[in-house]
């Protein structure tokens, strides 16, 4: 289906209908893959953010933690959710009871405690059972676990705001240790006071000085009132901390409460003691799980900035974005990709990017070099042969058809296949199927073609080496891999890698700035293959050695090497560069960095 075809279809299929091709549409045209996995981020991110509104409730965040499920799943306009929780059940706009469902449990401590259901509210492929991605299943058991964790934080919040109000009760009622001083000394103590801090009874406290107290833990009651005592200290409000105890194998935390009272005519300080031991462990508790939440949140925000890899292949440079980006959308669909590339460019690494990230990859990625296979032997190499259908042919064998069955079969350099072995393999791909030599069967497989050329292959066509139709069989999806002399931004990346790669476990070694420079000036011509081989040669034998056919670049990269006066202008381009990026481009702070005025800065920036 062309791009035009499947926008068309996806408009229809908004209204309820897909015309065009006389079926439903299949689920494995739906999408871009990578606005797919931004769509997941956003709700899994949308949700957290819920838990950071003040003085909600969980019926607050479940109501609106529904709303945001449909439109992170593949087609929004025809889904709706439910969630299900303790006898609760909250529900999207336009929710309908559907066959085609999605159950997720929701667990909290090893318990079920709900259920989040996500429905379609028509049909949207003619295979149930493929009617959710298999990426819509893991997002919808993520957000699961985001509704428990959710959950246990609120509920762990409510259950410290409902133990501080009864805590609060009892001390009101004196329920919890309590000490009466007057004259800044202690007038009443009761016993639970005594079991507190190990007084043996209350009567040792009786009328003992509060700055030393005669019994017990003296120097932690001591603590306690310290500075808040004494003939010229006077309170008007309540005062309440919490204190640390020190005991063996668990320290104890107390809240202690101050409270100025009128006693017998006379200002007298009322205090009490609670043990919040258990609160301070639940908020320990909540405080990291919010702190896992927002590292969560951290890695959410930082998973929708650039990537830096994708899979085996390296790049960071906004073209190699766009080929991480056209490698999402071919993955997930069935269509043939042609990868066109310089030799060494990374060819074969995109198409097994391809295989892995697509629904083929618990299957073989079968890779044939079609330059390698000469014409006489096509059809025995592709098809297979029989038990003796030639005179060594003493077992039937499997070709590369077969082997690719239900995975991916990569071509590389296409473009050395000859009309003739076009022609066969055509029939084949097609769906004709094929006969192994001494065969008398027709076999079918399903195989999904990957090819790849480092020459325009529209030029074979033109001139007679390539059929027109095996030409359009293949070029469905086109994947143009930049050579890295259109990337050099990438090469200290490459080489970071390729060196930790190729180092001792143990060694620790670093590219010298010089040779980094002489890295990045040169033209590449044989692309990242010739920067491995070129690093591999220099750390085995310390020397720069490029690997060029023509002369005249050794020449010149050497001319440049020990050019004394260049060097020191890439030194100094190459700080300078480095200052203003760490300060974001702010002069004065970059020459402070480099120990020089703002003003021989911008000199040194006009040199050429």
């Amino acid at each position: 289906m062309k791009p035009a075809d499947a926008k068309s279809a996806r408009k229809d299929l908004s209204k309820g209908t897909c015309k065009g091709v006389g079926k439903l549409l299949p689920i494995s045209v739906a999408p871009n893959a990578l606005a797919e996995r931004v769509k997941e981020l956003n709700c899994l991110y949308s949700i957290s953010n819920l838990l950071e509104n003040q003085d909600v409730d969980i019926n607050w965040i479940l109501a609106r933690a529904v709303e945001l499920i449909p439109a992170a799943l593949q087609f929004p306009e025809l889904a709706c959710a439910r969630i299900r929780l303790d006898g609760h059940e909250y529900v999207s706009a336009h929710f309908r009871l559907t066959r085609w469902c999605r159950n997720t449990p929701i667990i909290l401590n090893g318990r079920h405690v709900g259920d989040l259901d996500v429905f379609y509210t028509q049909a949207v492929s003619l295979d149930d059972r493929s009617l959710f991605l298999e990426e819509e299943s893991h997002l919808l058991q993520a957000i699961g676990e985001r509704l428990s964790k959710v959950l246990y934080l609120k509920l762990s919040e409510e259950a410290i705001k409902e133990s501080e109000e009864r805590y609060r009760i009892l001390t009101e009622q004196v329920t919890d240790g309590v000490v009466l001083i007057q004259d800044s000394r202690f007038c009443y103590v009761n016993p639970a006071f005594c079991r507190m801090f190990n007084i043996s009874s209350a009567s040792d406290m009786s009328d003992s000085p509060v700055h030393r107290p005669v019994a017990g833990d003296a120097d932690e009651i001591m603590r306690m009132y310290r500075g808040y005592t004494g003939p010229d200290r006077s309170f008007e409000n309540k005062i309440d901390h919490v204190h640390c105890l020190p005991r063996l194998g668990k320290n104890l935390w107390i809240q202690v409460c101050h409270s100025p009272i009128t006693f017998k005519g006379q200002p007298a300080l009322l205090s009490t003691f609670k043990d919040v031991t258990e609160i301070k462990e639940q908020q320990v508790a909540a405080q990291s799980i919010a702190d896992q939440l927002h590292d969560e949140n951290r890695v959410l925000r930082a998973s929708l900035k650039e990537r830096y890899r994708f899979g085996n292949i390296l790049g960071r440079s906004p073209i190699m974005q766009e080929v991480y980006e056209l490698i999402m959308k071919a993955a997930v669909t069935d269509a043939s990709v042609a990868i066109f590339g310089e030799s060494g460019s990374g060819k074969e690494l995109v198409a097994q990017a391809i295989h892995e990230h697509s629904p083929r990859n618990n299957k073989r990625f079968v890779a044939v070099n079609c330059g390698a296979i000469p014409e006489s032997l096509f059809e025995r190499e592709f098809f297979g042969h029989r038990k003796g259908a030639f005179s060594s042919a003493h077992t039937d064998s499997s070709g590369y058809l077969d082997m690719a069955d239900h995975g991916t079969l990569f071509l590389d350099e296409v473009g050395e296949l000859t009309v003739n072995m076009q022609a066969k393999l055509l029939r084949a791909i097609e769906g004709g199927g094929y006969r192994p030599v001494g065969g008398t069967e027709t076999i079918e497989t399903d195989f999904r073609i990957i090819s790849a050329s480092n020459v325009s292959l529209s030029e074979k066509v033109g001139s007679g080496q390539m059929r027109n139709d095996f030409f359009y069989r293949l070029q469905v999806i086109q994947i143009r891999l930049p050579p890295l002399r259109q990337r050099k931004q990438d090469i200290s990346l490459l080489v970071d890698h390729f060196v930790q790669k190729m180092s001792p476990p143990s060694a620790s070694t670093k590219i010298p700035g010089h040779i980094m420079d002489l890295l990045m000036e040169y033209d590449w011509p044989g692309n990242v293959r010739e920067l491995r081989n070129v690093l591999q040669r220099y750390l085995a034998i310390g020397r720069l050695e490029f690997l060029s056919a023509d002369p005249t670049v050794a020449k010149t990269t050497m001319e440049r090497q020990l050019n004394l006066r260049r060097a020191v202008q890439r030194l100094e381009s190459s700080l300078i560069e480095e200052a203003l990026q760490q300060v974001n481009g702010n002069r004065t702070k970059a020459a402070e960095l480099l120990g020089i005025s703002r003003r021989a800065l911008s000199r040194k920036n006009l040199l050429p």
